[in-house]
């Protein structure tokens, strides 16, 4: 750990275990740690994350599976996020892949208006969960505005949750350029169980 000018940078890397999981801080700096508006630079990755631990620690939905996240350019400004570039994607490997209707709901709510669960049948919407093969989200932000992707794109949007068994259901989003406070205000309904599921 260095402290000159002002800027306190660690050197290597800060690794932790959580959710069965590992997370990587590296490149970690701090300009101003003590002045009235600090600002932040780091490098997050984590590996194989249980996402059944995860989603049963917050009012989410349950989901079966392993993740992995990776936030690159992290910059924050009076600890408020700026600027960063994230992935989060299925780990390779061969587990269970579920994920519950009231986790489908919270995905769509955070897709806001333009997000869609598309079931396989009608009929299917009675299930309480589903399979799934992959999932993945992206938010790429800048000047306030997320640029959002998933794990492949479609002409109208991109995938988000691709199904797989059965029955299995498939989430689309719509909306490529998001607010980041509207993609906070969504989250925090999502966290106070305040949504309601686009169904097609």
């Amino acid at each position: 750990m260095r402290y000159a000018e002002s800027t306190l940078a660690v050197d290597g890397a800060l690794t932790i275990e959580v959710f069965d999981g590992t997370v990587t801080m590296t490149g970690l700096q701090v300009q101003s740690p003590l002045g009235l508006a600090p600002r932040l630079r780091a490098n997050l990755e984590a590996r194989r994350l249980d996402l059944d631990l995860v989603t049963r620690t917050f009012p989410f939905g349950s989901m079966t599976g392993r993740i992995d996240v990776e936030i690159g350019d992290l910059e924050l400004s009076n600890w408020r996020p700026v600027r960063f570039d994230a992935r989060i994607a299925s780990s390779p490997g061969d587990y269970p892949r579920r994920i519950s209707q009231k986790a489908v709901e919270s995905i769509t709510a955070l897709g806001g208006g333009g997000a869609s669960a598309a079931i396989q049948r009608t009929v299917l919407r009675f299930f309480e969960t589903f399979g799934y093969s992959k999932l993945g989200i992206t938010c790429r932000l800048e000047n306030g505005v997320c640029r959002m992707g998933g794990i492949e794109d479609r002409p109208q949007g991109y995938v988000i949750v691709a199904g797989g068994g059965v029955p299995a259901i498939n989430v689309l989003g719509y909306n490529r350029n998001v607010g980041w406070e509207e993609l906070v205000t969504r989250l925090r309904r999502v966290l106070d169980a305040n949504v309601s599921p686009t169904i097609q």
